[in-house]
């Protein structure tokens, strides 16, 4: 096996970098690789990329790449740069076989997908607790913003355990509270209001 691919699941799929410096290894200036962004924001991004044959203008493969912010690791800070990423390599792929391994898809592709297969039990919990406490999670979300300590106390605890672990996903992995939010559920407030309650309930 080359340094420059990774077996996964019986095949080997070449790295991104490794496609790309041998495509301009090879285009000796012949060759130019163009991006183009075609949609960009707080969700989501879409980047075409296009081998142009510089002497003549020519488009001799396309690639296309779509990455949704926080759906790996990578896509919780950088999901724009890694779809550009992601394109190019696709495109690199189209234009010349040589540079594909054993597939089209890139190593750093495949291994963004099982990334995602293998977290998305983990949403499904989420999204099963949040059905089961619709209307406590956005009471609990209302009240957060009002500083209303007990009642945001009182909702969270009426809540189970499982439901609440669940609950408790990151927003980059699709999580329902906000990272402010996570923080006021374990704010000094909040500890206090909920020892106020338990001590009621007691």
């Amino acid at each position: 096996m080359s340094k420059e691919t990774v077996p996964i699941k019986g095949k080997d799929y070449k790295l991104i970098a490794a496609r790309l410096k041998e495509f301009l290894d090879d285009s000796n200036g012949e060759y130019a690789i163009h991006t183009e962004v075609l949609k960009a924001d707080m969700n989501e991004a879409l980047v075409k990329a296009s081998v142009i044959h510089l002497a003549t203008g020519v488009v001799c493969s396309t690639g296309h790449a779509h990455e949704v912010q926080g759906s790996t690791n990578v896509n919780s800070t950088s999901w724009v740069e890694n779809c550009e990423t992601s394109a190019i390599g696709r495109c690199i792929g189209m234009f010349n076989s040589k540079y594909t391994g054993d597939s089209i898809a890139s190593a750093d592709e495949v291994a963004s997908a099982i990334e995602q297969q293998s977290e998305l039990p983990i949403l499904m919990a989420h999204m099963e607790a949040l059905q089961r406490n619709y209307a406590s999670v956005y009471f609990i979300k209302e009240h957060l913003e009002l500083r209303a300590w007990e009642s945001v106390a009182e909702a969270w605890g009426e809540i189970s355990d499982d439901d609440k672990r669940a609950l408790w996903l990151a927003p980059s992995k699709g999580g329902i509270f906000t990272t402010a939010e996570r923080k006021d559920l374990k704010s000094n407030e909040f500890n206090e209001a909920r020892k106020l309650i338990l001590g009621e309930a007691q």
